[in-house]
């Protein structure tokens, strides 16, 4: 049996993979060692699987064809921890994996990234393989001219002119920088190795291998020949159309790590263990997993493995600068000794998507939160009961939560949790009624209430029943300060146990939106092709902007110019789709003709949608259209409408006159009156 004290040490590992965590990053110092803490099989997995067989030479260079490969994408999506698995591979073949020094990796610092890593293999002196684990990086940090795509050049020439086999992880700026800095330069531009660069660029959002086999030129090349791969990350979501968040969840709640919990005294009251308890159970989860959906389709980006994991860490182990160089266990143990049960409950799960800058659960503004404080103070001080007074006590101090909880984008202030945080919108009135409305009735109507829960509640109502007890103006504030403070614990609990969120209808629409442009068009239904036939047609209202005096669609070309007509209506249709040349799947994309393209997001639909519900259409914020509008008058000025029958033009002067061209046919224009 554990002992009652023992803590446990999985809460430590947790912690260093919070996004300033020493294990936020792969480096290559422990791309030797053990696999990564929460180690889930990819797509990408099995891609580096297969680059390892293929851009070896093999033990008597009996492979010719070496392989290039461009990994591209924004940071913290999983670039590194791939060339870790990759190097794992390697060395189990033989192959001696260190720096352009010739360090081995597992001999640098491990806080050390290496701009390349070199591949040796079989006991030969040369190299025959390079990885560039992170183009952003430079060779040299204090040059006086730091440039990544300058280097990243240098590096593709180096690696084509010796002939060998090259991994590139970067962002898409640094690739177009490199390609659009020395295009211009002909000495460069007719290249072969730089042609790669150019297809790399051009190429889809996907990924594939480019059709070309490209002959080294050079003297003594490891390699005969060569073939071009590319995967781009950017659009791959770990919850859409796959379990990978999942994955991670379950790794992480694993029983192995968590069975010295079980003796604990504390564990009752423990936010960690009860987050994990919570995410143990299917529907928590499920609800947990959509409400992340909503946050990554609202936002239009991808929530990477690094947010994922610094999500799952915060979630199980709480805040670091909570700790300083205390452990997470002994920090529970020291808060349930005081009772401390706020703090405690200030990590709950519920509190950590959407509160986490709430310290307490009191109001984020500190001038508020200290009025919320001094009519709380009367309260306590009108308490019957001694017992509750310590825990209260507590929250007037100064002694806060951390709130600078990491994952800034989703938990930041102002960040995408705050903005579809279900207390900003107008919720069924039913939900009150169970989360709100009578804190006795919440501790009755939830099965999933906690001790730590249920001990929050007995001091709500503690603090409830001495209002009684005041008999001054004062009442109302402190009625306001315990109301707004217990609702935010409550309603947020209620909204993570009923999928609750701002928003919810509509994104979750959208979600199943972009499911159903992933399917190819002769597989869908008629019934999805219905559903994408009405999108289609809200956009179009929504564009066509109707003229009071024509009622004909029309769109304005520029200040002076109107265009309108049965060409408008007919040829200016928009059509929406999940092109993956969107750059990511968390958009739709709005074509037109002429190749025209605008993105269509999340925020866009919700808007659109509440414009199909009769919204006066001067209330809808064009701004957000701007992208589409820009688009379609793009390809109105590419679409030879000049020379289209029944056209109408309707030119201002400076005057205020307006003059209406009319074409009725090929040889004939008319000014209408």
């Amino acid at each position: 049996m554990a002992l009652l004290h023992e803590k446990n040490e999985f809460l430590t590992k947790l912690l260093a993979l919070q996004q300033d965590g020493k294990d936020a990053i792969s480096a290559p110092s422990n791309w030797s060692i053990s696999p990564p803490l929460l180690n889930v099989e990819t797509e990408l997995g099995k891609v580096i699987e297969r680059i390892a067989d293929r851009f070896l030479a093999g033990n008597n260079g009996e492979n010719h064809t070496g392989y290039w490969y461009f990994l591209i994408g924004s940071p913290g999506n999983g670039k590194s921890a791939a060339m870790g698995k990759l190097s794992k591979l390697l060395l189990r073949k033989g192959c001696v994996v260190c720096d352009e020094n010739c360090l081995n990796i597992d001999e640098l610092d491990p806080l050390t990234i290496p701009y390349a890593i070199d591949i040796y293999e079989n006991g030969k002196n040369y190299v025959s393989a390079k990885i560039v684990q992170d183009a952003s990086v430079v060779r040299n940090p204090y040059s006086n001219h730091v440039d990544p795509a300058a280097d990243l050049i240098s590096t593709i020439k180096q690696a084509w002119e010796k002939g060998i086999s090259l991994i590139v992880c970067t962002n898409r700026g640094v690739l177009e920088k490199a390609y659009r800095d020395n295009h211009p330069n002909r000495d460069l531009s007719g290249l072969p190795w730089f042609s790669i660069i150019d297809e790399v660029v051009s190429s889809e959002f996907t990924s594939g291998e480019l059709k070309n086999t490209y002959k080294f030129e050079g003297k003594k090349p490891v390699f005969q020949e060569l073939k071009v791969g590319y995967c781009y990350l950017d659009n791959r979501s770990l919850l859409l159309g796959t379990d990978l968040f999942e994955s991670l969840i379950s790794k992480a709640v694993n029983e192995e790590h968590w069975s010295v919990c079980r003796t604990c005294l504390s564990s009752d009251f423990c936010p960690f263990w009860l987050n994990r308890t919570w995410l143990c159970d299917e529907q928590i989860k499920k609800n947990f997993l959509q409400l992340m959906k909503r946050a990554e389709v609202f936002s239009g980006q991808v929530i990477v493995f690094r947010e994922a994991l610094a999500i799952i860490s915060f979630i199980l182990s709480g805040c670091p600068k909570d700790y300083e160089t205390m452990h997470p266990c002994d920090w529970v143990r020291n808060k349930v000794a005081n009772q401390d049960v706020f703090a405690l409950a200030f990590r709950r799960i519920y509190m950590n998507l959407f509160a986490s800058n709430s310290p307490f659960g009191l109001e984020e503004d500190s001038e508020i939160r200290s009025q919320q404080k001094a009519s709380l103070r009367t309260l306590l001080d009108s308490i019957d009961k001694e017992k509750y007074r310590k825990p209260i006590e507590h929250i007037l101090t100064d002694a806060l939560p951390s709130t600078e909880v990491g994952v800034s984008r989703l938990f930041g202030k102002g960040g995408v949790m705050a903005v579809i945080d279900p207390c900003r919108d107008s919720l069924p009135k039913n939900f009150y009624d169970k989360w709100d409305t009578d804190i006795d009735a919440v501790a009755m109507n939830s099965d999933s209430l906690t001790r730590l829960e249920k001990e929050c509640i007995s001091i709500w109502k503690a603090l409830e029943d001495s209002l009684e007890a005041i008999t001054d103006y004062s009442v109302s504030r402190a009625h306001w300060a315990l109301k707004r403070w217990s609702s935010n614990f409550l309603l947020h609990m209620g909204a993570l146990l009923d999928a609750q969120s701002a928003f919810a209808a509509e994104l979750d629409v959208f979600t199943e939106l972009l499911g159903l442009f992933a399917i190819s068009t002769d597989k869908r239904s008629l019934e999805q092709k219905t559903e994408i036939y009405a999108l289609c047609k809200k956009v179009e209202k929504l564009l066509n902007n109707i003229s009071e005096e024509s009622n004909e669609p029309t769109i304005r070309l520029s200040e002076a110019v109107t265009l309108s007509g049965n060409w408008v209506s007919d040829k200016l249709k928009p059509k929406i789709s999940n092109s993956s040349t969107s750059g990511s799947n968390m958009n739709l994309t709005v074509d037109f003709i002429e190749n025209e393209t605008a993105t269509f997001a999340a925020p866009v639909f919700i808007w659109l949608t509440h414009a199909a519900k009769n919204l006066d259409i001067r209330c809808f914020p064009k701004g957000m259209l701007n992208g589409i509008i820009d688009a379609r008058v793009r390809a109105a000025s590419k679409g030879k409408y000049a020379f289209e029958n029944e056209v109408k033009l309707v030119i201002s002067s400076e005057k205020g006159e307006a003059f209406n061209l009319v074409r009725l046919s090929k040889e004939e224009v008319i000014l209408e009156p």
